[in-house]
């Protein structure tokens, strides 16, 4: 080897070395902007999925409050068939107890109109005794006597 080469050398290694440094620069810059680039798509992923979560708790929450919405409706609607069916019971009872009512009368019906009947019979026999009596009276009396004398006579 020559002093040339000998003085080159150093040189020659520290560019070498220089270019290593910066190659391995570049590397460490390409790998840290690729970990950077990674780390700017998993907060955005981060981000969506927290509105996504975001959304659906809103969603839940609207379900929730639809839910119990209906809870109440459906309670209020339970009372309601409740006061119904109170109500239905009374008026069934006062149904029975006017077609019991009813029945009595259409029964009381009938008995005042058989002593209806047989008032009328006795009062009919009554009259036709009565009758026959005045006839039987009436004949035996002077004056018929006397009326019959004048048409026979």
């Amino acid at each position: 080897m020559e002093l040339n080469e000998i003085e080159e050398l150093p040189k020659r290694l520290l560019r070498e070395e220089a270019g290593r440094a910066f190659r391995l620069q570049a590397s460490a810059s390409m790998d840290m902007w690729l970990c950077m680039k990674r780390a700017i798509n998993a907060s955005e992923k981060a981000k969506k999925a927290y509105e996504d979560g975001r959304a659906r708790v809103a969603e839940a929450g609207k379900a929730i409050q639809d839910h119990a919405n209906l809870v109440k409706d459906l309670q209020a609607a339970e009372r309601q068939v409740k006061a119904y069916e109170s109500k239905f019971a009374d008026l069934s009872s006062a149904l029975e107890s006017a077609q019991l009512s009813a029945k009595e009368a259409l029964e009381a019906k009938g008995a005042v109109q058989v002593a209806l009947e047989e008032s009328e019979r006795a009062k009919a026999s009554e009259i036709e005794a009565a009758v026959q009596e005045a006839i039987r009276k009436y004949r035996h009396s002077t004056e018929f006597s006397t009326l019959l004398d004048k048409e026979v006579g």
